[in-house]
């Protein structure tokens, strides 16, 4: 048993290694006038990216937060270069799903009722990534601090909504297997609404087996077990989704804290134990990180840290603000603009580091995980 728990954790550790080497669908390169058709996969205030025959193009304007959301289509005329389309004209057409209609409400729902930008569009982006309506200065803070990640809904956020559906489920119905499944129930529901990026749909999928798996057996989960069920069903859904950087960071975050985390008990282990976090994620997808941004924030596990509190608790103002709870708008903003003067206090230059360094330093930086990882009796999870 013990032999075949190994083996798996090697091939864990390939699949690491190819998510660092695997390339993104590429486009045609040069430039050249036209009209593209295609659906959003990704919208930002300053931006999104449609998906055509051809490939991926980042469409360029402002505007386009406000009018539509991810799934909806466009019909773009403008001048391409390479993956880059500064658009003459932009048509645009509302997908008509029952999900996109929620999506599109709970939009208005917020701006009607949370009138700060910041504190509106951080809670439109934590609570059903809404990341449209992410103020652009807000999303450059994030990105300098090294802590975008915390913008895109994966497995904390998901983890956070399965603890909170898990607890009123058997405030409801008590302990067994109806509350496991009303849970997964609220959790598909939440990956659905929430758009169903590969990072949410891989953290929906691992959730909900917790929680099964909890309901009918108990006892101790094999997360490793776990990952490889979430990956194998993500691509059965979506055969190319290892090709999209959003799924290899997503996954390889995960594959990193199951392979190299460390179990870190004591007095300080509330603080510790997120920082050691960030530090494994950020040294094992280092060179994916580099690839995708062009460096790596050194003080983005610290700035992760001290943010998780402050996520928290935007996330719990910003849905009793959004629910019409006008007292809650009071305590929002301060606690919001707070968070984003702290993460001022960590904006760097990224990290760059050339191909023959790099992953010379990151072998020996993985070998150091790994004996932390051992010391804290990380071989206990493969028995």
């Amino acid at each position: 048993m013990e032999l075949s728990n190994r083996f798996v954790a090697v091939a864990s550790l390939l699949l690491v290694f190819a998510f660092i080497t695997l390339k993104p669908p590429t486009v045609t390169r040069g430039s050249s006038h036209g009209v593209w058709r295609g659906e959003l996969t990704t919208v930002t205030a300053k931006g999104g990216m449609i998906r055509t025959g051809t490939g991926n193009y980042w469409v360029s304007s402002s505007l386009l937060a406000k009018e539509v959301l991810r799934g909806d289509s466009l019909l773009v005329l403008g001048y391409r270069s390479g993956m880059f389309i500064t658009p003459f004209g932009i048509r645009s057409k509302l997908s008509g799903s029952f999900v996109s209609g929620i999506r599109r409400s709970y939009q208005r729902q917020l701006q009607a009722t949370i009138s700060d930008s910041v504190a509106r569009g951080l809670t439109g982006g934590l609570v059903m990534g809404l990341r449209g309506m992410i103020p652009p200065k807000t999303a450059s803070l994030f990105k300098q601090s090294g802590t975008s990640h915390l913008l895109a809904l994966s497995g904390l956020h998901t983890g956070i909504v399965a603890l909170v559906l898990l607890f009123l489920a058997k405030l409801v119905f008590g302990k067994g297997f109806v509350s496991g499944w009303a849970a997964v129930t609220g959790i598909v529901v939440f990956t659905v609404l929430s758009g169903g990026r590969a990072s949410t749909v891989r953290a929906g999928i691992m959730a909900s087996s917790v929680v099964l798996w909890l309901s009918y057996r108990g006892g101790k989960v094999h997360l490793l077990t776990l990952w490889w069920v979430a990956l194998a069903v993500s691509v059965i859904i979506k055969p190319g989704i290892l090709s999209d950087r959003g799924a290899q960071m997503s996954y390889g975050a995960v594959l990193s804290l199951i392979l190299f985390g460390g179990n870190l008990r004591g007095r300080f282990s509330v603080v510790l134990a997120p920082l050691y976090a960030g530090v494994t994620v950020t040294v094992c997808l280092a060179p994916l990180i580099t690839a995708v941004y062009g460096g790596f924030s050194w003080t983005g596990p610290v700035a992760t840290a001290v943010s998780l509190p402050f996520m928290l608790a935007v996330m719990a103002l910003g849905l009793l603000s959004s629910a019409g709870i006008t007292v809650v708008c009071v305590l929002l903003n301060p606690v919001t603009h707070l968070w984003m003067n702290t993460l001022e206090l960590f904006q760097c230059t990224p990290v760059t580091l050339s191909p023959g360094l790099m992953y010379p330093v990151w072998a020996f930086l993985l070998v150091c995980l790994r004996v932390i990882s051992r010391w804290n009796r990380f071989n206990r999870r493969f028995r």
